[in-house]
């Protein structure tokens, strides 16, 4: 194929700025085109470019962040809010709300929203500017993904931005005080009310909004327990619940594991050890919980959708609903 070098400019800089490619000219754009039918390019967002070696080296979160910066450098005046705010502040958020892009609407403007790009209107959008992208500020996009999303993906913006000291929870909690013309507020005190720096990623927060939109608040988190075959090691349970059938008792303890994927793929939480040397460990770990006296209910990634199975199964061990 025959060398476009203004073309090879045009992705060595995007690549520096970490955005895709946006043709500036009709010539560009055909050079592209070119190498996007020999598969050298991919075009992941409309009028947006990225050579598919490099493409595919990012993580998902990443590709979002280009995509993002490549439209501010078109879009000058754009202010992304909501989940696409909350992924270039860099917070826990569900990869199931990449899409649609959101976008602060102007009130008396019309617009077509598509399943990639959304506008919201926002009265007085408080905004920042990172990695050359106008967002929404952290507290109001807390804000309205809390206003906007069901409990069970906004705990984890809300939580990482608390556990990563990006503010702090009673300056959280102040916060929709401040907001005008809002008719969630009472939603996002509750979301705020339960932010919780212990909650260790994304997926335990969201599991956490689960459980409490499904009646079942857990008593604790991140309990630790000893172990009975190491002295110096301890069992770190995600939820706890301590239950008393008649209401006085001590009926025992129930424990609550979310796991998810990362738990055995992720080289930083396996230490190097294979899939099934953690799986192991697990069980290792499960039967030394069950010999203090807790039951354990394991849930998966996927149950966040359909959690009936472990709703029933912590009703079987005596958590009570509370609706």
């Amino acid at each position: 194929m025959v060398r476009h070098h203004a073309v090879d400019a045009l992705f060595a800089q995007a690549r520096r700025e970490k955005r895709c490619v946006v043709a500036p000219t009709d010539t560009e754009f055909k050079a592209i085109q070119r190498r996007m039918r020999s598969g050298a390019i991919v075009k992941p967002f409309r009028g947006l470019y990225a050579q598919t070696d490099y493409w595919n080296a990012l993580d998902r979160y990443e590709r979002i962040r280009h995509i993002v910066r490549a439209l501010a450098k078109r879009h000058p005046d754009w202010v992304f809010s909501g989940p696409t705010a909350a992924v270039m502040h860099r917070l826990d958020c569900s990869y199931r709300l990449a899409w649609p892009l959101h976008v602060v609407g102007s009130p008396d403007a019309h617009y077509r929203n598509t399943s990639r790009l959304r506008r919201y209107v926002i009265s007085d959008p408080e905004v920042v500017e990172l990695e050359g992208v106008k967002v929404t500020g952290l507290l109001r996009t807390l804000f309205d993904c809390a206003a906007t999303l069901d409990l069970r993906y906004s705990l984890a913006p809300i939580d990482s931005s608390v556990r990563s000291g990006f503010v702090d929870k009673d300056v959280l909690l102040a916060y929709p005080s401040s907001v005008k013309y809002s008719s969630h507020r009472r939603t996002v005190m509750r979301a705020f009310d339960l932010a919780d720096a212990r909650s260790e990623n994304g997926g335990e927060s969201s599991a956490r909004g689960m459980l409490h939109d499904m009646g079942c608040p857990p008593d604790d988190i991140q309990v630790e327990f000893p172990c009975l075959d190491y002295p110096n090691r301890r069992h770190r349970v995600d939820f706890l619940w301590r239950i008393s059938r008649d209401g006085t008792s001590d009926d025992g303890q129930v424990a609550l594991e979310f796991d998810g994927t990362r738990k055995y793929v992720d080289p930083d939480m396996t230490s190097g050890r294979a899939i099934r040397e953690v799986v192991d460990d697990e069980r290792r770990r499960q039967q030394c919980l069950e010999r203090q006296g807790l039951s354990v209910v394991r849930m998966h990634a996927n149950e966040l959708d359909a959690p009936w199975r472990v709703i029933h199964e912590l009703e079987e061990q005596g958590v009570r609903r509370t609706k």
